[in-house]
């Protein structure tokens, strides 16, 4: 057995968070319920075009010179990985984290990183201090974990504090949230978010929300095993927390709880997962770039940014978008990376300095992602008043709130998050072609 199989409370704890500004409306929702489908999401972000007489797509491909466009430079950074094999820890877990990763750096699936891993029998300070992130495998409970003289919850806790990250799964998971209903409370690495204990071994499937799709470049539902892993939800803040998955069907109990979340911890992230991505069916992927969240990689070193350098990215963006349907991982700028959340933030700069004929540089900030991306909306021109204006409110939102909105209300409807990020991409690279911004912008539900 992978966890400790009990008789549990059903009860289910949710949090929403609503927020309104001037001229447009933002809206966050339940994390825990955020089951957007890949239609869904494609629906947001399908490939349209300007209405302005001049072909911008021949221009993009020409940019986008790598293989995969998911990251935008030949520079590779290493994560270097901790994998606990000690007393409670369960072998063939073990081995698909390691197989995974070694799978990762073979088939390349995550450009611009490569993983080293090493195991260790004893969790401290001195174990932890060369490595980026510690790895807490499948195990015989969570509540093992904790007890083990081998592993101690106080390095684990200032490892994470310090800016590192933690992956867990099953017991792991366990181990690594705040509270195990009417059973314990644990580390706490991930502290807003606690756990039910289902009692179920074999397959399962999950529904990979809007923000695994963008994680993970998987979408829909997929099969993953189960060894009576924990049902995941929000008891603290909930805007803190992303859900990558929730379990889609009731085999457990728990339809649309959350299967995969990522929470934060001082200055570090911390991954929980529930199902087993590293065993059968194995999803290397999937294991190697919830590493790369949980160890924060994509946090800007660089102070500014040109017009002209957001400009290029967008030209580069607009391309994987039109390609793949969905948002990049991260944005290389002047060969540093920048979230997404970030991007979305200097085009709006970029896009009003571009009207005012400003060519100060930009200031990269700290922004975290939007919890819950939704929306709908019609098709439709988007005039550059309108687009003009909304991109003054995000500037304001994003300044207020540290975060990017889930939507914004437009003349064609509710626009997600996704969708926004897109349409300046294309406003910015319209600008890098023909050096004016657009009349209008056209986008298509």
């Amino acid at each position: 057995m992978l966890g400790l199989a009990l008789t549990i409370n059903t009860g289910f704890v949710s949090a929403t968070n609503n927020s309104t500004i001037n001229q447009t409306t933002y809206t966050s929702f339940n994390l825990t319920n955020n089951t957007t489908t890949s239609n869904q999401v494609k629906s947001t972000i399908n490939t349209t075009s300007y209405s302005e007489g001049t072909n911008t797509n021949s221009n993009s491909e020409v940019k986008n010179t790598t293989s995969n466009s998911e990251t935008f430079n030949s520079t590779t950074k290493t994560i270097k990985v901790l994998i606990y094999d000690g007393i409670y820890s369960i072998a063939d877990c073990v081995t698909g984290i390691e197989t995974s990763l070694e799978i990762a750096d073979a088939e390349n699936l995550v450009p611009g990183y490569n993983f080293t891993y090493a195991t260790s029998t004893v969790i401290n300070s001195a174990t932890l201090a060369p490595y980026d992130v510690l790895a807490m495998p499948g195990g015989t409970s969570g509540a093992d974990y904790l007890s083990s003289s081998s592993i101690s919850g106080t390095a684990i806790k200032n490892f994470v504090a310090s800016g590192k990250g933690y992956l867990g799964i099953c017991a792991g998971a366990y181990s690594g949230s705040y509270y195990v209903n009417d059973l314990y409370y644990a580390w706490g690495v991930a502290p807003d978010v606690s756990c039910e204990h289902p009692d179920q071994e074999g397959l399962l499937t999950v529904q990979i929300t809007s923000a695994g799709q963008q994680l993970f470049k998987e979408s829909g539902i997929i099969t993953m095993a189960h060894y009576n892993g924990p049902a995941m939800y929000v008891t603290g803040n909930s805007s803190k927390v992303v859900t990558f998955a929730t379990y889609a069907d009731n085999i457990l109990g728990y339809e649309g709880y959350a299967a995969i979340v990522g929470d934060s911890y001082g200055k570090g992230r911390s991954v929980l997962v529930g199902p087993h991505p590293e065993l059968t069916p194995q999803y290397p992927g999937i294991v190697a770039k919830l590493i790369l969240w949980a160890a924060n990689t994509t946090t800007s070193t660089i102070s500014t940014v040109t017009v002209k350098q957001v400009a290029f990215a967008a030209s580069i963006v607009k391309t994987f978008i039109d390609k793949n349907n969905t948002l990049p991982n991260y944005v290389t700028i002047s060969n540093q990376q920048i979230t997404v959340p970030q991007f979305l933030y200097q085009l709006a700069k970029a896009t009003i300095q571009v009207n005012s004929g400003v060519t100060t540089s930009i200031t990269i900030s700290n922004v975290n992602s939007s919890p819950a991306p939704s929306g709908n909306f019609t098709s439709g021109k988007i005039l550059k008043s309108e687009y003009l204006s909304i991109a003054q409110t995000l500037i304001s939102f994003i300044t207020t709130n540290s975060r990017t909105p889930n939507y914004v209300n437009t003349s064609l409807g509710k626009m997600s998050y996704t969708s926004v990020v897109y349409l300046f991409s294309k406003i910015m690279n319209f600008y890098d072609t023909n050096n004016r911004l657009p009349n209008y912008v056209s986008m298509t539900s």
